[in-house]
């Protein structure tokens, strides 16, 4: 039997362990253990600000791209950055922009454009900054598969320092003066975390320490921001290296009055005393990542780079333009994709989404990501009008490594790269058919495994008299969130639903719900229509998030529905009290006699409640028959993995 939350499988010995080792609450220690945190890093796990931050020379050829770039600036060189046209590219090249400014090395940057140049370091950027004049190339977020363009430049004469994140080739890319890249840092795991910025932070690091000028906590905020911005983009692992750089990086940004940025949190219409994971994600990657989606990236870099406020509201303006553009592309793109995809299976048994359309490319992306909400299965969506090269991008669900898939059906790709959560590619147009059969036979071999029914559906369950504001304040030790660190979800259930109350004409609904003694409201946004007719008194599960809500200067501890499901006759937790208490009366129970004393139960549904007992130690089974303990510890039912597949098994039946 499978338990239905991922803290069924925590050994209590393990629990128990962590518990005592980091001074928490034992359910706290079970979410430790289920998300695989060893004891040993418990302690930063939930207090990431007290880790230390991970060395740059973790990196082996840190100390080699260093000297490159203090030897341009004691030439008086050109350095150019090239950097790429989403927001981790655009945070990298102000953060490297940033430090070389301060060590006064003369630099240009050269960000490629998403239709007309492409993704990365490639001849024609190489000419461009010959052309500028520049001596030295480095590249920030890309760079490590660019062979023939570092071969290119450095036939021409110039220096190339690749720094970058993505997924290697084969072959360390030869020609270049160093490489900064998890690849080449002598195994250490967390590097292998960082963005694109967080690797351009980490030669910022140890460029300005080097010259002896890490000395200006402005200046130190400031980068530290950026890299912040790149990983929430990217949507990084959350390592303990991410988790300190997400929350110092998001503090710093409070505290932040460059006029750039000040002018980008107006425009989007957020106070920056009030910057979170969420908003950087939802509201403010969105508009820097719309220049280089619908126009040019070197914008959104001019307005980080911006000192002067009325050069900051302009670039600003123009960028909440395109962001306009990017959501009406977003969404006709998005329509015509999903009307694609449901055309071709209507029976949803594709393992991986894969359309092709005549959509923006530049917001294939975002059309991907869509599509893993709504279908939960990996996408890739494909631009173009089928005579030429189809080019998109690629988005993973959680634990799925879209890279090294897409890597299996590489013959069908004129180009491809990204890493596990997402890809960008190139498919020549006769080859389409070919790349989606490959695809989904390399997509169905990597899920494999337990089918989805049978795998846990959050990480805990929560009873409602345990949903306040002090596990409220356990549940957000564990952001910031990312891929391989989600917010904690929980099982609410079994409840009996009291009423439901419609919101914003019906989009939205709160739901009274009663367990026990307790009562508690869930808010159910883009509810399916069907729950607003659930009539009360109903048995009722749902999977949640919780979170802080504040209205009206009152905080409490809202738990926002991701699913919910009806219950069809569920055995309830006054049902089981009032069958222990003929057992204690007894002494001893067989199925018979139960079926006897609750006729509206089958045998099968006895046999759940007494195995249920006889697990949570409250009885033994002999001889046919299930004897009292009279020595027991109080647990709740939902420890029971017996029960918990009962009640799998209840919601299966009234799935919506």
């Amino acid at each position: 039997m499978n338990g239905l939350w991922k803290t069924s499988g925590v050994p209590v010995d393990d629990a128990n362990r962590m518990a005592a080792a980091c001074g928490v609450p034992l359910r706290v220690a079970r979410w430790l253990c289920a998300r695989g945190i060893p004891v040993d890093t418990a302690e930063t796990w939930l207090r990431p600000e007290s880790a230390a931050w991970m060395a740059p020379d973790v990196f082996c050829d840190m100390p080699a791209a260093v000297e490159r770039i203090l030897a341009s600036a004691r030439r008086n060189e050109l350095v150019a950055v090239i950097g790429d046209y989403d927001v981790d590219g655009v945070t990298a090249t102000a953060i490297l922009a940033t430090a070389l400014q301060r060590l006064g090395v003369s630099h240009v940057c050269l960000i490629p454009h998403r239709t007309e140049d492409g993704y990365g370091l490639s001849n024609v950027l190489v000419d461009r900054a010959r052309a500028a004049g520049a001596q030295l190339l480095v590249t920030v977020d890309n760079g490590i598969r660019a062979d023939d363009a570092i071969r290119y430049a450095t036939d021409l004469g110039l220096d190339v320092i690749v720094t970058d994140h993505h997924e290697p080739g084969d072959e360390r890319p030869s020609g270049a003066v160093a490489v900064v890249h998890w690849a080449y840092a002598g195994g250490h795991g967390d590097a292998r975390t960082l963005s694109g910025a967080g690797v351009a932070w980490k030669v910022a690091q140890a460029l300005l320490s080097a010259a002896d000028l890490w000395d200006a906590a402005e200046l130190e905020d400031w980068l530290v921001g950026l890299a912040a911005l790149g990983a929430i983009a990217d949507m990084m692992p959350m390592s303990v290296e991410n988790r300190k750089l997400v929350s110092t990086g998001l503090a710093a940004l409070r505290r932040c009055r460059r006029a750039g940025w000040l002018a980008l949190c107006q425009s989007a219409g957020l106070d920056t005393a009030d910057i979170t994971p969420i908003k950087v994600a939802f509201t403010i990657a969105p508009r820097l990542n719309a220049a280089g989606r619908m126009g040019t990236a070197s914008v959104a870099l001019e307005l980080l780079m911006a000192e002067d406020e009325v050069e900051a509201a302009a670039r600003a303006a123009q960028i909440e333009t395109w962001n306009q553009l990017r959501k009406a592309e977003t969404e006709r793109a998005y329509q015509e994709a999903y009307a694609q995809y449901t055309q071709m299976h209507p029976a949803d048994d594709a393992p991986v989404v894969l359309v092709a359309g005549p959509w923006h490319l530049g917001v294939a992306g975002i059309v991907a990501a869509r599509l893993v909400n709504q279908v939960q299965k990996p996408a890739v969506v494909l631009c173009g009008d089928g005579e030429g090269m189809w080019r998109g991008s690629g988005r993973a669900t959680t634990g799925f490594d879209l890279h090294q898939v897409v890597s299996q059906c590489s013959a069908h790709l004129a180009h491809f790269g990204g890493h596990e959560a997402a890809i960008g590619c190139a498919v020549h147009p006769h080859l389409l058919d070919a790349f989606r059969a490959d695809l989904y036979h390399a997509a169905s071999a990597w899920v494999g495994g337990a089918s989805e029914a049978d795998k846990p559906v959050a990480d805990d369950y929560l009873p409602l008299a345990e949903a306040n504001l002090e596990m409220l304040g356990w549940v957000e030790r564990f952001a910031p969130h990312g891929p391989d660190n989600p917010p904690l979800t929980f099982y609410v259930g079994p409840v009996k639903l009291v009423r439901v109350t419609e919101m914003a004409g019906g989009r939205h609904a709160r739901l009274r719900v009663r367990e026990g003694r307790h009562e508690a409201d869930l808010v159910w946004f883009r509810v399916p229509e069907e729950v607003l007719s659930w009539p009360s008194g109903t048995a009722f599960a749902a999977v949640v998030e919780m979170e802080r809500n504040t209205w009206q200067g009152r905080t409490t501890a809202q738990l926002r529905v991701l699913d919910g499901r009806l219950l069809k006759h569920p055995w309830l937790r006054e049902e089981l009290a009032l069958l222990y208490r003929l057992l204690r009366a007894r002494r001893k129970l067989t199925i018979h006699e139960v079926a006897e004393s609750v006729p509206k139960r089958t045998p099968s549904e006895i046999q759940v409640a007494l195995d249920t007992f006889a697990e949570l130690g409250f009885a033994e089974a002999s001889e046919s028959a299930y004897h009292v303990v009279e020595s027991v510890v109080q647990r709740d039912l939902r420890d029971s993995v017996h029960y918990q597949s009962h009640l799998r098994r209840c919601a299966e039946a009234l799935s919506l």
